[in-house]
Parts: structure tokens; C-alpha cells; sequence
């Protein structure tokens, strides 16, 4: 919280007004987001406007104690944040001048003030920007004291808002009384759920995104794991990094009662993280606090962060899930960030960051090999290279399957090994009930993991437990209704389900909000071939290859496609492009038999499903569901496969809703 002064808790200048009671920054009587240490550095220049604040006393003052060994860099870095808050230039300024070498100095007209006087401010603000409502009401009204500067600006203005005491007994903004109202009522309102948003990187340095992104996600995952707290997800959240956009707007799209943002600033071996949670409709900081440890204790400072949050909100924490929280186990600090810059690369999802990440696993393996959530994220990256054909898939589901036994090994509570060993197993062995049992006992463990249960609908789809698969990918996306990622696997569960005509409306919906996805184009494009809709289909896939890379995924629908308009020819160039890929890289036979089979080459085709099954190819999953091998059914080689496979028999038209050939 600020320090006010003995004689106001308010200072207004220009547009803007600073509380410093409840330590806010307002423009137009609306909040702005700034941090806490930029915010105390504005009360200080504020506390003696037109005077020079020398560089030593912001040491003296915000730095004191401080391990970092930084204070240059965050001191300039605080000032830079300000002055993008207050749209001010260092070349041109309006509110605060730098004196190289000396400190800063604010250089407009500052008035103090009391609660009641700033109404009049804010209204007669609010009047020049035509943003005071027409309804008013008489209001009384404090007094403003003025305190000189040595470059005194918009005087006029200031004392018109100031000395406006019949202004203001005749008109109070309804957008006042509406936040009064507001907070009136917030008080009693309980908070069942939380966004977290990215933590700002204030470490100066771009390559150290990794680490603030790593630990938003850390944090989210602790809050997650109370149940009685829904928390938005990590996608979710991300597309509101940088963002300019004010709280109570971000919460509404998230549909969340509050907010947590916050700062990390890391220093050698040290690391500090500055929070805050604010109440999302009324804009209200709730709680606010530093907490600093050195980097191998950062477990243990996010779980103190989740548990501060916890209680603060009130919310319900089991004993089970305090313990969990409160039990966070000591880290090697190099194998935490070697962990940290992991997931921030297979969060990307390209195959060459897929990769990189998984370097990044082993090292933090290597440096700690106690170190559960490591063998977790090189079970991930594993598993997803061979499913999309980067490995060998009997390769990558065989290295996948024993990191995620070796995580579980030392936590078996990790909700994330869970799935990552269901996945490899289910590839490997199709052992169905296993599979399922993975998937349930992750579900139990962490009922907020979306990953879970789209990962389980991919199951159920391909058990032929169609409505079953839906409502668990509805339910991925319910707890990230955001996330590109998900929207386009419920159009995929409806693809695979028959129901063409809702896959299509939820792709459309889903390149509305991400018209550059590229996998959204390319499974939209088979929904299209479904419908009939050809030329639609080859233009989708053609932009999902322009959006990304001729990969082998990529290729094989562009060449299925080809296939069911007709342009045989077309179909047989890509054919013969996946076939000289191959000489370099692995090519899934599972995409390639897809083709031959929409070619009318049923012979082909289960030549190279037959190499899919020996390669253990994770989409065989769905052989019995994806219609590209509809017009297979009949024969008795299908069967035969389905029978190994362990799946159920082949559905009837009812079920599906399309016919079988």
C-alpha cells in the first residue's frame, strides 16, 4: 500500500489519479494496470513534485534489503513501465523528466485531495471526454489542496476539476455510482474462481520469458489442485500477455471472480515474485505481497504463493490438498529451470521445439534424477512425436511409456504421468482397460486437467462410445474455453462421431478466433471432403500446408482429399512426394494407407496399415471410426486388424450416423 500524506489520500495530475489508500492508478476514473514497485515510485516523485528524487533515495527507499545486486536495471526498468502507464516520453516529457546521473523529477501540476474532492475531478474529466452519463445527483463535495511545481501544466483544467465544487453538486457520474454500487455489494461475494495471468518478465532479458511463463503455469497447476477453485487454464490466460486490455474486461471473457498478476525478477540464484490478486468486478486489490527464496526453494515459493491466495479468498482447501500444497519438495535449481525451459518449448507444439524440449528434460534428469514432473515432460514430448510421426512410434511410445513409469515411480499423485503412461500403453499394447484406468485415476487426481480428458475422449471415440467422447472434449474446453487446441479436437471427436455437419460449424468457429491454426485447417478440410464440399476441402488443405510445413501429416490429407474429388493424379504426386520423404525421415503408413484406401487401392492400403499396427501407430485408436477407411469394412482383412487391435466390432449406420460401404 502507498504512503498518503498527512493532509490528502488522493493526488490527481492530468487525467490521471493516484489512491494512495487502496494503491491504485486511475485515469478517467478508471483503473490502470500497474505494478507494485512502479506504483511506489510514482508516490515517491509525488510526494515532492517539481524536486529532484535522486536515484540513492529510490535505493534507500525500495531497494533496501535487496539481494538482488540489480538496482540499476530495476530501477529503469520501473520507470519505463510508468511512463508507458502514463503514455510519457523521457525525450518529451509531460509527468516525470530524468536528470542523468541525479534521478527523476515530476514535473506537472499535482494536486492532493480527499476522496470526496476527487468526484469533481473525475466528473469534470469525464464531461471533456464525453464519458459522463446524463443521469447525476447532488453529492457533497471536500476540498483540494494544490501543491506547486517548478512546471506547472494544464492549469486550468486541473483547477476547473479541482475548485469545481458546483460541478460537482450537480453532477456525479452514474459510471461513480455505478462502481460505488459495485463495491458495495463485492464484499460479500465469494470467490470461486481465479485467473492468473503471465507473469511479467522483469529481468531484462527476452530469453528469460521461459522462466516467467514457467512459473504462471507452476502456479496455476498448485491453485488447480483445490477443487472447490475453478482456475482458468494456461492457454486460456497466455493470449493476455502484453495485453492492454483492463481487468474487469479480462475477467468477464474468462468468466472469473478474480485476478492474480504479478512480476518475477531473477537474479543470479535468487528469484522474487511480486503478487496480487484483485477482485475482478469492482477492480479491488484484494492482497498483495513479495515473496523472495533462493532458486532451488521455488517449489516451495509457489506453494506458499497458491496457499496465500487460498486463504485469502477464502475457499475451501481440504486437508489432503493443503498438505499437497504446503509438501512441495526442495529442487535442484539447475534442473528446475532445465524443466522450466521444457515445457515452454513443447507448449509450442512445433516438432522442432518438441525436440529441443525434450533435451531440456533429459538435462534436468541428469541433474536431478528425483525429479518427477522432468520424466512427465519426456514422456509428453515422446509420446507427441510419435504421434505425429517425428519418431518411429514404437521408438518414441517405448522411451514414453518408462520415463512416465519413472515419474510415477516417485510421485504416483502426478496426474500428468497418468496420461502420458495411458497414452503409450494404449499404443504399445492396446491394453484398453489399462489405458482407461491411467485415464480415470488422472481424471480423480486432477479434475481441471483438460489434457486428461481429451486424451480420455480420444479413447472413448475410438471404443465407439461416441456421446461418451463428446462430453468429455466439451469438458476439456469447458476449463479452457480459450484454448485453439481443444476447440478444434471437439470438431474432431464430432468428425469422428459422423456428425459432419457440427464438425464443420465448430472448425468454422474455431478459425474465427485462429484463422492461422494451421492443424484446424487441415482436419476441417476432411470434415469438408465428408459434406462433399471438395473444392472447399483442397483449399483448406493447401492453407493448412501454406500455414505450417509440407510435414507428412499435413501431406496426407492434402493427398486423401485430392483422392475423394476425383483428382487421381493429384492424389499420386503426393503419394510420391510422402514416398521420398521417407527416404530422410519417418512417414506414417497409417496417413498414407488413408490415401490408397480413397483411391479405391484396398490392397495398398492394408499393406500399409498392416505396417501402421507393426509400427504401433497411435491414430489406429480410431481405425474403426475414421471414415477414410469406410469403404474397408466389408472385407475381412478389417476384421481380421480389429480383432488384433482389440477394438470393438464396426459400428452399424445408426451409431454413426453415415453409412458403411
Amino acid at each position: 500500500m502507498l504512503s498518503p500524506s498527512e493532509s490528502a489520500s488522493l493526488a490527481r495530475f492530468g487525467p490521471f489519479e493516484v489512491d494512495f489508500r487502496a494503491g491504485e492508478l486511475h485515469k478517467y476514473g478508471r483503473r490502470i494496470r500497474l505494478q507494485e514497485q512502479p506504483l511506489q515510485i510514482l508516490a515517491m516523485l509525488l510526494e515532492k513534485p517539481g524536486d529532484v528524487v535522486t536515484r540513492e533515495e529510490f535505493r534507500k527507499r525500495l531497494w533496501a534489503g535487496d539481494t538482488f545486486g540489480d538496482f540499476d536495471h530495476g530501477l529503469n526498468n520501473a520507470i519505463n513501465r510508468l511512463r508507458e502507464a502514463l503514455n510519457d516520453s523521457a525525450d518529451t516529457p509531460r509527468f516525470i523528466e530524468t536528470l542523468p546521473r541525479r534521478g527523476y523529477r515530476f514535473v506537472a501540476e499535482v494536486i492532493r485531495q480527499t476522496d470526496n474532492a476527487s468526484k469533481a475531478h473525475v466528473a469534470a474529466l469525464a464531461i471533456e471526454k464525453d464519458e459522463a452519463p446524463k443521469e447525476a445527483v447532488l453529492e457533497e463535495v471536500g476540498t483540494a489542496e494544490t501543491l506547486p511545481t517548478q512546471s506547472p501544466r494544464h492549469v486550468g483544467r486541473l483547477w476547473l476539476a479541482a475548485t469545481g465544487v458546483c460541478i460537482a453538486a450537480a453532477l456525479t457520474l452514474g459510471l461513480y455510482l455505478g462502481r460505488t454500487r459495485l463495491l458495495g455489494t463485492s464484499a460479500a461475494m465469494r470467490i470461486q474462481s481465479v485467473a492468473v495471468l503471465p507473469l511479467d518478465n522483469l529481468s531484462g532479458d527476452p530469453s528469460q520469458e521461459y522462466f516467467a511463463d514457467g512459473l504462471t503455469d507452476a502456479l496455476i497447476t498448485d491453485l488447480a489442485q483445490i477443487k472447490a477453485l475453478r482456475v482458468a487454464s494456461r492457454t486460456s490466460t497466455l493470449r493476455y500477455k502484453g495485453s492492454k486490455k483492463q481487468l474487469p474486461q479480462i475477467a468477464r471473457e474468462l468468466n472469473v471472480d478474480a485476478v492474480v498478476e504479478g512480476v518475477v525478477v531473477r537474479s543470479g540464484g535468487r528469484v522474487r515474485i511480486d503478487a496480487q490478486l484483485i477482485q475482478a468486478n469492482t477492480d479491488r486489490h484484494l492482497w498483495a505481497k513479495s515473496y523472495e527464496k533462493d532458486l532451488r526453494d521455488l517449489v516451495a515459493l509457489q506453494s506458499e504463493v497458491a496457499q496465500a491466495i487460498a486463504n485469502e479468498i477464502h475457499i475451501e482447501v481440504s486437508a489432503e490438498e493443503r498438505a499437497r500444497l504446503a509438501s512441495a519438495p526442495a529442487v535442484n535449481a539447475e534442473a528446475y529451470e532445465a524443466y522450466l525451459k521444457g515445457r515452454f518449448l513443447l507448449n509450442e507444439r512445433t516438432e522442432k521445439s518438441v525436440a529441443k524440449g525434450l533435451e531440456f528434460f533429459e538435462q534436468a534428469i541428469k541433474k536431478d534424477p528425483r525429479y518427477a514432473p522432468a520424466y512427465s515432460g519426456l514422456s509428453d514430448s515422446y509420446n507427441l512425436l510419435g504421434f505425429y510421426g517425428v519418431l518411429p512410434p514404437r521408438e518414441a511410445y517405448s522411451r514414453a511409456r518408462v520415463a512416465a513409469t519413472k515419474a510415477l515411480e516417485i510421485d504416483s499423485s502426478l496426474a500428468e504421468a497418468h496420461v502420458s503412461l495411458a497414452e503409450s500403453v494404449s499404443a504399445l499394447e492396446w491394453n484398453w482397460p489399462a489405458t482407461e484406468a491411467e485415464l480415470k485415476r488422472a481424471i480423480e487426481l486432477n479434475p481441471k486437467y483438460d489434457t486428461a480428458y481429451r486424451k480420455y475422449s480420444n479413447y472413448l471415440v475410438g471404443m465407439g462410445r461416441s456421446d461418451e467422447a463428446i462430453g468429455a472434449a466439451k469438458k476439456a474446453l469447458e476449463l479452457d474455453p480459450l484454448s485453439i487446441t481443444l476447440s478444434t479436437h471437439l470438431a474432431w471427436m464430432y468428425y469422428l462421431a459422423g456428425r459432419y455437419d457440427l464438425a464443420v460449424l465448430q472448425y468454422e468457429r474455431t478459425l474465427e478466433m485462429s484463422p492461422n491454426y494451421a492443424r484446424a485447417r487441415r482436419d476441417f478440410s476432411l470434415s469438408l471432403v465428408e459434406k462433399g464440399r471438395y473444392e472447399d476441402a483442397i483449399r483448406e488443405a493447401r492453407r493448412g500446408i501454406e500455414l505450417s510445413e509440407a510435414s507428412p501429416i499435413m501431406l496426407d490429407a492434402l493427398g486423401y482429399v485430392y483422392a475423394k474429388a476425383g483428382r487421381k493424379s493429384d492424389a499420386r504426386k503426393v503419394l510420391r512426394q510422402l514416398q521420398k520423404m521417407s527416404t530422410s525421415r519417418y512417414v506414417s503408413p497409417f496417413g498414407v494407407a488413408g490415401i490408397h484406401a480413397a483411391l479405391g487401392e484396398k490392397d495398398a492400403a492394408f499393406s500399409f496399415l498392416e505396417r501402421a499396427y507393426d509400427d504401433r501407430a497411435g491414430q489406429l485408436v480410431w481405425l474403426n471410426v475414421n471414415p477414410k477407411f469406410d469403404s474397408l469394412h466389408s472385407d475381412p482383412r478389417f476384421a481380421d486388424l480389429v480383432g488384433r487391435l482389440g477394438l470393438p466390432k464396426t459400428h452399424t449406420e445408426a451409431e454413426s450416423g453415415r453409412p458403411i460401404t
